[in-house]
């Protein structure tokens, strides 16, 4: 708690740039994402998506980097661009692996040179794009949470925690926003159990957010767990994993489901 409320402190304390005429915030990001071969589903898959990291023979990871372009006003037009994807580690059986890789390679397709977008949304939070939940949430981080919480709806035991720090990491990783609310997100981070902090790294601390799920159908319990890491200057996130049903199966720990790294600057004009 002490770290996120130090985030939150430097988040409220941090000036956003003030963009002139023609510039826009540029989010560089680069995504890495594990594929899986479950026998049990018969095809490829992604983790939590019918594929399950504890039954899976084979995985692979594949990487693509990025920009969003953030204009001032940020109801504005925002713009995106896509590079190639780029094939990463493959884990157990390599032959079956490699082919998963290079069917997703080839399903990812080329790169995407500048375009038109709207602003970000999140995976799996609706129809929403991010810039609702900064009109829409609660500034009290307890109001935060509770909101959160019925916005999300019932989930498995366990995972009322879980799915409220996804959310927020989520949002505090667009590192856009008004201060007093990114400052909010965090002071509401602050009060969810099952979270630890790593040292801090040339002015970075990464916190670890631990959260169960339960699968009724079998009575059984899986760790799931999301990281942050947050210059804590700043209080911009640097970079952001998660990792489904950890220590299980092949494929090691420290490889997580999906890694997505931020680079924040101000740039003069679109590319």
């Amino acid at each position: 708690p002490e770290v996120l409320l130090g985030a939150a402190n430097a988040a409220a304390g941090f000036t956003p740039p003030v963009l002139a005429p023609g510039q826009y915030l540029r989010r560089a990001w680069t995504t890495s994402t594990l594929g899986l071969f479950d026998p049990e589903l018969g095809v490829p898959g992604m983790p939590g998506y019918g594929a399950s990291r504890a039954t899976a023979s084979s995985g692979w990871v594949i990487s693509r980097s990025g920009a969003d372009y953030a204009p001032a006003d940020l109801r504005s037009q925002w713009y995106q661009e896509w590079g190639s994807p780029v094939a990463g580690g493959v884990y157990g059986d390599q032959a079956q692996g490699r082919a998963g890789q290079d069917a997703g390679m080839q399903a990812y397709g080329p790169a995407v040179t500048l375009f038109p977008s709207d602003a970000p949304y999140l995976p799996e939070s609706g129809a929403e794009d991010v810039l609702w939940f900064f009109e829409s949430l609660p500034r009290d981080p307890a109001a935060m949470v509770v909101w959160i919480d019925d916005y999300l709806g019932p989930d498995t035991q366990d995972w009322a925690e879980g799915k409220v720090g996804w959310l927020l990491i989520g949002l505090l990783s667009q590192n856009v926003g008004d201060p007093e609310m990114r400052a909010a997100m965090y002071r509401a981070l602050s009060t969810l159990p099952g979270s630890t902090v790593g040292v801090e790294h040339d002015g970075r601390r990464t916190v670890t957010f631990d959260s169960h799920l339960a699968f009724s159908e079998v009575g059984e319990r899986s760790l799931r767990r999301s990281t942050m890491t947050i210059d804590m200057a700043t209080g911009l996130v640097t970079e952001t994993t998660d990792t489904s049903e950890v220590g299980e199966g092949t494929i090691p720990s420290d490889v997580p489901d999906s890694r997505m790294t931020f680079e924040m600057s101000v740039v003069d004009s679109l590319p």
